[in-house]
């Protein structure tokens, strides 16, 4: 049974390597499946998270499949380091949360969907914490990126012509095996800078060097502590409450060297209570309504509306 299994991966894994193009159609049908039954029937957010969720862990499964067959390594659990499967436990954590949330509310209601926020926002600040004390760098959403296959794919083929023109040019093998650069093939003596080609880390498992001192570490703390922060002052406040936005809005900001790349994040307190009841949920229903005179793009502000309160009951959602 467990050779069978093993055999069936390893054909899998052959099959996503060589159909890209077969893989993104499945992909995007995953995912445009979950979009479609939303709202369509009575469980449909629990059904189109499971979805949802899935869809994202099978494509980041495909990423790291095609990231190792370009880089010749093996998916080998018994070698990958602690750090590594940390990395990838805290990314299916990240895909998975949504669904977690939903669970919990469905099967134990208000005290299980907060318990379990709780828990995940709990464990993400003990990653991120971890990963600051190794790095003392700029925390990521994501712990592996997703994969962008098509700059790959560009840069394999590249890296192969120049291999396949190189040899085929300025080089000759001896019968030993080893590889010889002619003379002629060298570049001009005043282009030379007589340094080893630099080794480039594989897309997906990029690691921020960029170290932080002074102010700008204690901003990416504040950062980190944001949603325990936010969590306790909604515990205590409520969750119409201004405090626990304050809270959260000045962590985003305390690091004022970081505001730029984080001002797409900033936006999202527009869609957050109690921001959104007073002031941006009147703004966003005028211009829906409006979108809906349209014939062609009318779908879409109504789909947008009946999904809207769901949303705004997910903690996930709105605040991670």
């Amino acid at each position: 049974m467990s050779y069978s299994k093993l055999e069936c991966f390893e054909n899998y894994k052959k099959w996503v390597v060589t159909n890209p193009e077969r893989l993104f159609q499945f992909e995007t049908a995953g995912r445009f499946l979950s979009y479609l039954i939303a709202g369509r029937i009575k469980t449909s957010p629990a059904i189109s998270e499971l979805l949802y969720s899935a869809s994202n862990i099978i494509i980041f499964l495909n990423d790291q499949i095609i990231l190792r067959s370009t880089h010749h390594q093996e998916l080998d659990p018994k070698t990958a380091t602690v750090v590594e499967k940390c990395r990838i436990l805290f990314t299916v954590l990240e895909y998975l949360q949504v669904f977690l949330e939903i669970t919990a509310t469905k099967i134990w209601g208000s005290y299980g969907k907060w318990t379990a926020v709780a828990i995940v926002q709990l464990i993400k600040f003990l990653w991120r914490v971890f990963m600051l004390i190794q790095q003392a760098g700029i925390a990521s959403s994501r712990a592996i990126r997703p994969l962008n296959r098509k700059k790959l794919r560009q840069n394999q083929l590249s890296e192969s012509k120049c291999n396949i023109e190189g040899k085929n040019i300025h080089t000759f093998t001896l019968k030993s095996g080893r590889v010889i650069r002619q003379v002629n093939g060298a570049p001009q003596i005043h282009k030379r800078n007589w340094k080893l080609p630099s080794s480039q880390p594989p897309q997906g498992h990029v690691v921020n060097n960029r170290k932080l001192e002074g102010y700008p570490l204690l901003g990416e703390v504040l950062y980190t502590l944001k949603p325990l922060c936010h969590l306790i002052a909604m515990s205590r406040f409520g969750t119409k409450s201004w405090i626990p936005t304050s809270i959260a809005f000045v962590t985003d900001i305390a690091n004022a060297k970081e505001i730029r790349r984080r001002q797409i994040a900033l936006l999202m307190y527009l869609l957050r209570s109690p921001i959104y009841d007073r002031f941006s949920r009147t703004v966003i229903l005028q211009i829906m309504t409006y979108l809906r005179k349209f014939p062609v793009v009318g779908i879409l502000p109504q789909q947008f509306l009946q999904y809207m309160l769901f949303w705004q009951n997910v903690y996930c959602y709105t605040w991670d």
